[in-house]
């Protein structure tokens, strides 16, 4: 039975039913009042439920059968809520509706009809697609044109890319004045693309994941989706939406996008401070530590310092962390920055898709990002840690284009895929790589990173270098007057790892250790015995959370087919890791939490 139904502020009818057992399924209609004697009942467009990880990674069969018939299953949702969206149904107009509910219950079936009121109460909605995209749209576009392709009309419009190539950017007009909440109807499928309000950096929007994680399909298929991206001081201004390189070279969908909805900010949430900087401060995790990687961003079509800055960088900064952590070399390929030790990224290679590309190289000719990105955030946000990140063995030999020269002239050091660090010229090389980084780069410290390669390691070549790398960062700190870090990130439970750490805790080596796994996230890679080894050191601790969940098998086009994350497994991760009381979190490969709306405020 109908216990309250009302029209909340976002524009959605809530329907909350009376709390009994025995719920199996109910069906929702709805027909306006003023026609009611002469019109039928028509299925309401009803979302199963609001939570985002059910939108993520619930039933897709369960969720657009509640769109196309307004049939939900209690017994699967457990719960006593139904939410309408009067807007696929009826667009944006005032009216009286009735609602009828046909349940199904354990004992039989019985209807329940209530009524009402649907008015704008202020929240505005945009999709006359013609108007915004005037030239640049089609109803049915041809290969050449670069045309946006238009499909339906009215509130049940949307556009989409036809055809695999550039498109022109959509503005749109937001003859708005305050604060709002901005969402994104999307017909089907995911949003992958930029955004941005008038002439602010520009916003990576990614929520279909990526074509190595297996929620892509189950996410992209649910119908009527809406996504909240932020909430913004408007004046009359104009959204901007911009399509990515990948949706055009790469099979990256741009998406179904139906319409642009503005929610009105209330007084209530205006003085909590809501998505406010001091708010987002206030962190539960004790320190924040963000991987940055240049090379995987450039496939977006990113090539040179000023794009890749006011988009990834400032990404990034928005969930506000104590220290990014940016990735230009690893030791045995060509590097992004400009090194007078290795070769730079100067041709093109094999990208994780198994794609030749010339992205990389592009950004490594075209800027020494290393360089540029300091300067920017140096101004950007002077409190924010910026160190350079080493990954420690990837000689790269069965991919040419990567190979740096030292690697292909001693391919007799490399033993099962990675170099031997038992071999004086290696270590030799290593440190020369990350001595150039200290001498000639503005940074506030090095990670050496030692997973995904982690072998052909002793507890002399670890200590060694952790040894020669520490004193070259205090000889450059007691000259420029700054504290430079030294942390490690490695396997959590290998033994030669763990007795070199030992040492360099005791000689106060390392002021930071990053227990990791392999690639994935799951298991959670234990860091209790380095959280005793460190004890009343000084020596930091980090929780590690990768970029992908858990790897699941692997595919002939794209290789590894990867879990991405959700808000349920982000928030488990960080519980779990606050309990422990570990002094930070490290995010590897932060670009797969920091583009996607449904997660990147769950590090604030």
């Amino acid at each position: 039975m109908i216990e309250q139904m009302f029209q909340r502020t976002d524009g959605y009818v809530q329907v909350n039913l009376q709390p009994k057992t025995g719920y199996i399924a109910c069906q929702m209609f709805y027909r306006i009042e003023t026609d009611s004697e002469h019109s039928d009942w028509k299925p309401a467009s009803v979302y199963p439920s609001l939570d985002g990880e059910f939108v993520l990674n619930g039933c897709d069969y369960i969720w657009n059968e509640a769109q196309a018939s307004g049939t939900v299953r209690l017994c699967e949702t457990k719960q006593y809520a139904l939410w309408w969206n009067p807007y696929l149904n009826i667009g944006s107009i005032q009216a009286e509706v009735q609602v009828k509910l046909s349940f199904i219950t354990i004992d039989g079936d019985y209807e329940d009809i209530g009524s009402v009121s649907i008015a704008s109460e202020g929240v505005l909605y945009f999709n006359d697609w013609p108007r915004y995209l005037g030239e640049g749209g089609s109803y049915n576009p041809q290969p050449g044109e670069q045309k946006w392709a238009i499909s339906g009309q009215g509130h049940g419009s949307f556009i989409w890319m036809k055809v695999k190539e550039q498109h022109p950017a959509i503005r749109v007009p937001l003859p708005a004045d305050g604060e709002y909440h901005i969402y994104f109807g999307m017909k089907h499928s995911g949003l992958h693309f930029l955004a941005r309000i008038d002439d602010e950096p520009y916003t990576r929007l990614i929520t279909s994941g990526t074509t190595d994680c297996l929620n892509f399909s189950n996410y992209q298929g649910k119908q009527n989706k809406e996504v909240f991206w932020k909430r913004a001081k408007l004046r009359h201004g104009c959204l901007e939406i911009s399509v990515m390189q990948d949706s055009v070279q790469r099979d990256r969908e741009f998406g179904r996008l139906s319409y642009i909805k503005l929610v009105p900010c209330g007084a209530e949430e205006a003085e909590s401070g809501f998505g406010s900087v001091e708010n987002a401060r206030t962190s539960r995790i004790p320190e924040l530590i963000l991987y940055y990687e240049p090379y995987s961003y450039a496939l977006h079509g990113f090539h040179d310092a000023e794009t890749m800055n006011e988009i990834m960088l400032e990404e990034f900064l928005r969930l506000n962390p104590h220290e990014i952590s940016c990735q230009t070399v690893r030791v045995g390929a060509k590097s992004l920055h400009w090194s007078r030790i290795v070769e730079r990224m100067n041709q093109s290679a094999m990208d994780d898709f198994n794609q030749v590309n010339e992205d990389s190289a592009k950004l490594g000719t075209r800027c020494d990002i290393l360089q540029e990105s300091s300067r920017y955030l140096r101004v950007r946000e002077p409190n924010v840690r910026f160190t350079a990140n080493v990954g420690m063995n990837r000689p790269y030999l069965w991919n040419p284009g990567l190979s740096d020269t030292f690697t292909n002239e001693h391919r007799d050091y490399v033993k099962n895929g990675d170099f031997d660090y038992a071999i004086p010229e290696v270590r030799d090389y290593a440190k020369s790589i990350l001595f150039e980084l200290i001498d000639n780069y503005d940074i506030d410290g090095i990670v050496l990173d030692y997973m995904r390669n982690y072998l052909n390691q002793s507890v002399d070549s670890l200590t060694d270098l952790c040894r020669d790398v520490k004193r070259r960062l205090d000889e450059k700190g007691r000259q420029t007057g700054k504290t430079l870090e030294l942390k490690v990130r490695i396997p959590a439970e290998q033994i030669v790892y763990y007795k070199s750490m030992k040492l360099c805790v005791a000689e106060r080596l390392v002021d930071g250790i990053i227990p990791s796994n392999h690639a994935t996230a799951e298991p959670l890679p234990p860091v209790e015995h380095y959280q005793q080894l460190c004890k009343g050191t000084g020596v930091k601790v980090y929780g590690c959370i990768d970029g992908w969940r858990w790897i699941l098998g692997h595919h002939a086009k794209t290789g590894i087919l990867r879990m991405a994350h959700s808000p349920e497994s982000i928030n488990r991760y960080i519980e779990h890791y606050t309990k422990l009381g570990v002094d930070g979190i490290f995010v590897y490969q932060g670009d797969q939490v920091t583009g996607n709306p449904y997660l990147f405020n769950l590090f604030r």
